[in-house]
């Protein structure tokens, strides 16, 4: 079963390097949606993919999503329902460790997985960075174009900047 995961792996990503995004191809979202289903933990109803969407084995996400063209989404990722992601998104899961000093950083490995849970109904603009200090984005949240996410995002609210701040609550 793992084998034909990875197959389907490998032709999601095909599929998203060759053909167009969603807006100007739906078959094409079809073909990679198909895919998809196969690879990855959980993919929801009508999800669109955006070109060159590179993602990670351990993946959900929910109903009626889309990911932009160009996002990278690692490990350990879940994804709500009717979450709008924008072109070029990074999250980040984990980090080159950097504790000691008696040795170079590049050979004291990595960090564990942080996962990172997006809620329903959120909006990431695009150029976002999602950090390994943010293990939530809370329901009903705005991320604006360019945003660097260092930490929790409470639901309903609007963050954006570098680092990421509050610039206002949505109305509930």
């Amino acid at each position: 079963m793992d084998k034909w995961r990875q197959i389907n792996r490998m032709a999601f990503h095909l599929a998203a390097r060759l053909l167009p995004s969603y807006r100007h191809c739906r078959l094409g979202n079809k073909l990679k949606n198909s895919f998809a289903k196969k690879a990855f933990s959980h993919v929801g109803k009508a999800v669109n993919w955006g070109k060159n969407v590179l993602i990670s084995a351990d993946f959900r996400i929910g109903d009626y999503s889309g990911v932009g063209d160009g996002a990278r989404i690692p490990k350990g990722v879940t994804i709500g329902n009717d979450v709008m992601i924008g072109r070029d998104l990074k999250i980040f899961t984990k980090n080159h460790r950097s504790d000691r000093t008696d040795i170079p950083m590049r050979l004291q490995g990595f960090t564990e997985i942080s996962p990172i849970v997006i809620g329903n109904d959120v909006w990431i603009g695009d150029n976002v960075i999602i950090s390994t200090g943010c293990c939530q984005i809370g329901e009903g949240s705005i991320l604006a174009a360019g945003a660097v996410v260092t930490k929790d995002v409470e639901p309903y609210c609007v963050v954006g900047g570098n680092p990421a701040k509050v610039i206002r609550y949505r109305n509930k």
